[in-house]
């Protein structure tokens, strides 16, 4: 007799699980990502030394406005409700990428304009990264149905 392998709910359930290897390989992107971050912010503080500082109220306004969306981006994505372990994957990464992106506009704009306002923001935002570790779920049922309330209907 040909043995059929694993009952197709048992390999669902193996595929859909967050292997120790891929939470390790995210905490190493995640390392990675914060590391560029802090190198450049302290390239930029070293290179701008004591430059007269330009007030650009432009640079204050997209890099807050950006601020908020980084922000909301890692909390949003990272505690998304994922079906599977790809989807918890591609989930981080949007989140600590959107993070970081929003972090190297204000240590762009610090850099091109003097304002210390743009480094306090950038931290903030990698702090509210730093917040969102890469850890395992517990279970399928962890994390948070982002879906609108009419999204369950038939």
């Amino acid at each position: 007799m040909i043995d059929p392998g694993p009952e197709p709910a048992i390999y669902l359930r193996m595929e859909n699980q967050v292997s120790p290897s891929m939470i390790n390989k995210m905490r190493i992107i995640f390392f990675a990502l914060i590391m560029g971050c802090l190198m450049f912010a302290g390239a930029s503080l070293t290179v701008r030394g004591n430059q007269p500082v330009e007030d650009n109220q432009i640079f204050l306004i997209v890099g807050i406005v950006a601020a908020v969306a980084g922000a909301f981006g890692v909390y949003f994505f990272t505690q998304k409700k994922a079906d599977s372990a790809a989807a918890w994957n591609v989930n981080h990464i949007l989140g600590y990428a959107l993070a970081e992106g929003t972090t190297m506009i204000n240590l762009v704009f610090f850099f091109i304009g003097g304002k210390m306002v743009h480094i306090y923001v950038a931290a903030a935002i990698l702090a509210a990264m730093i917040s969102r570790y890469p850890r395992a779920r517990l279970n399928q049922q962890d994390g948070q149905d982002l879906r609108s309330p009419g999204s369950f209907e038939s």
